[in-house]
Order: structure tokens, then C-alpha cells, then sequence
């Protein structure tokens, strides 16, 4: 495991770094982000944590493509749907993953954003801004219409600013996501779920080969349009 390389694209304030690092002790790994501001707090939490294998850079996720290393493993989660070429950032992350290299990526879903997106419009015509009185004023209100998000993010002022007032947000289909790997021979290895939803998927799903399979997982959500609230979580390897 000593020639492991892990990238952490996009590593905000370094719990997903840490968490990586721990869990390959032996890798290298490094994590990027854009913002100086969660490098060092980044960089602070893993002295804290002891964790000595990560080291932290100031990277755009755009401009990875030079320089002039390919990893095993490529984490991006959260990141590519605030680029604003989601489709750039994930070949440039490609474009550095080793042959036969692993890549988990976490995008909205357009389907399970609807109730935000829902939040969005009303906020918008009402007039509210990412103020904290305006937040907690627009939250009260949503709670009073019964239109609370189902995320933990409603209920922090912070997790408010991000979910209605990002400057830049792309949400994904699965069909989208099936279209870029079938273009770039990739593998669909899964989706990240909790354990429940895994259960009814095998139910509705039996055949071998269902949970690999983005169609069958298409018509779940469907069916389920709350089963990716939070982020599609998913597995790719690239072929050897």
C-alpha cells in the first residue's frame, strides 16, 4: 500500500481527508481545495487527529490536469455540481486517474432536490436574502407551510446560506450520469445507500446484477424520489 495515492478533490475542512487517511494508513494522499480559509482549519483538525499522511494544497479542481501526478484512488464529493463546467472537472479528474484507479463521486440529484428547489422559488418571491435574520425568518415559515427540508443543513443558518444561496449548482439525472461513464468506459461499481434503502432496492430488484445496474436504479428513484436526498453517491473504475 505504500505506492497508494489518494486525491481528496475539493476537501472543504478536511473531515472527508481525515476520514480517507485513516482509512488507508499506509497511502499518500492529497487533498485540495480552493480555499485557504478550510486548508488551515483542514490542516489544524489533522494535527489534532495525529493523521500525518495528508498533505494539503490550494488547487482549483479545473486546473488538477498539470500537475504532473496520477492517483489510485480520486475522491470528489460535493465539488463537481459548484464547478461551472461540471463536465470538465470530472475528465480532468479522469484524466489523472491511474489505469485500473478508483473514483467516488457525490453530486446533487435533481429529483431529490425538487423539495429545495421548491424553497429556492419561495424565498425568492418573498424577497429573502442570506442574511440571518432573513434565514431564520425564511425557515420559520417553510416549517409553518410544512415544506422543511428533510436535511440537516435547514436546521444551521450556515447549512441554510448553502442549500438556497449557492452561486453555482448543477443537479444530475442518473440517466446524465450513465451517459458520461458509458463515454468514458468506465465501470459503475454502486451507489453509496444506507442500509434500508439497499434492502427495498433488492426487494423491487432482485435479478443478479440489479445494484450495478443504472437503469434499474433510474426506476427506483423514480419510484423513490426521495432515496438520494443528500447527494448521489457513486463508484466508478476506470479500465485497466
Amino acid at each position: 500500500m505504500t505506492d497508494f495515492s489518494v486525491l481528496i478533490a475539493g476537501c472543504g475542512t478536511g473531515a472527508h481527508s481525515i476520514e480517507t487517511a485513516q482509512r488507508f494508513p499506509d497511502a499518500r494522499v492529497l487533498a485540495v481545495d480552493i480555499s485557504r480559509t478550510s486548508l488551515a482549519y483542514a490542516r489544524r483538525k489533522s494535527r489534532e487527529a495525529g493523521v500525518t499522511n495528508i498533505e494539503y494544497a490550494q488547487a482549483d479542481v479545473l486546473k488538477l490536469g498539470t500537475i504532473g501526478r496520477t492517483f489510485d484512488l480520486i475522491e470528489a464529493v460535493g465539488v463537481l455540481h459548484h464547478l461551472s463546467d461540471p463536465e470538465e472537472g470530472w475528465r480532468v479528474l479522469l484524466s489523472i486517474l491511474r489505469p485500473g484507479g478508483l473514483m467516488l463521486i457525490g453530486v446533487f440529484s435533481a429529483l431529490a432536490e425538487r423539495p429545495v428547489n421548491a424553497a429556492r422559488a419561495f424565498i425568492a418571491e418573498r424577497g429573502y436574502g442570506p442574511t440571518g435574520d432573513d434565514i431564520r425568518a425564511s425557515r420559520q415559515e417553510l416549517i409553518h407551510r410544512a415544506q422543511a427540508i428533510p436535511l440537516a443543513d435547514f436546521y444551521s443558518t450556515s447549512g441554510c446560506r448553502a442549500l438556497w444561496f449557492n452561486a453555482v449548482e448543477h443537479q444530475f439525472t442518473i440517466a446524465g450520469i450513465k451517459n458520461w461513464i458509458i463515454a468514458d468506459r468506465l465501470t459503475f461499481l454502486g451507489f453509496e445507500v444506507s442500509a434500508d434503502i439497499r434492502d427495498q432496492f433488492e426487494r423491487e430488484f432482485p435479478a443478479p446484477g440489479a445494484s450495478t445496474d443504472l437503469d434499474c436504479w433510474q426506476a427506483f428513484e423514480q419510484a423513490h424520489p426521495a432515496t438520494f436526498t443528500g447527494m448521489y453517491m457513486f463508484w466508478v473504475r476506470r479500465g485497466l
